[in-house]
């Protein structure tokens, strides 16, 4: 490759470069989060439009979702949750799986199926380029 092409190539290069960073940097803070979490939806119980105290409770297994589903699932919710939503903010890493029952009058529904979120590392932020050669 001619020297001159050479050098042209890598200016170009270099300026490509510095404008993505600097894309990725503006991105990188307004999106940037303090915690993990999983938001959960799910379709209102059948029950739910005849009986406005209905409410929900989420429950989690710190694994992957395994067919039935076994005793180790833990309530994640504090209070009733009385929308068809949840967010959980108690998760790091990993993998979680997840189902939702409805709550009627002290009657506790069966488990809805459940839904398996994988919760990834957070990606570096803040990266330059401190040498082109």
């Amino acid at each position: 490759m001619e020297p001159i092409l050479r050098l042209r190539l890598t200016q170009y290069l270099r300026i490509a470069l510095t404008m993505w960073l600097a894309l990725c940097a503006v991105s990188a803070v307004s999106s940037a989060q303090t915690t993990h979490q999983v938001v959960l939806n799910w379709t209102a119980s059948a029950d739910a439009a005849a009986n406005p105290s209905l409410t929900y409770n989420v429950y989690r297994l710190n694994n992957a979702c395994v067919t039935p589903v076994g005793t180790n699932y833990v309530k994640v919710n504090t209070a009733a949750i009385t929308t068809a939503t949840f967010t959980d903010t108690t998760v790091t890493v990993g993998v979680y799986c997840y189902y939702v029952t409805a709550v009627l009058n002290g009657a506790e529904s069966v488990p809805s199926n459940t839904a398996q979120a994988t919760v990834l590392p957070k990606a570096p932020t803040a990266v330059t380029v401190t040498s082109v050669q």
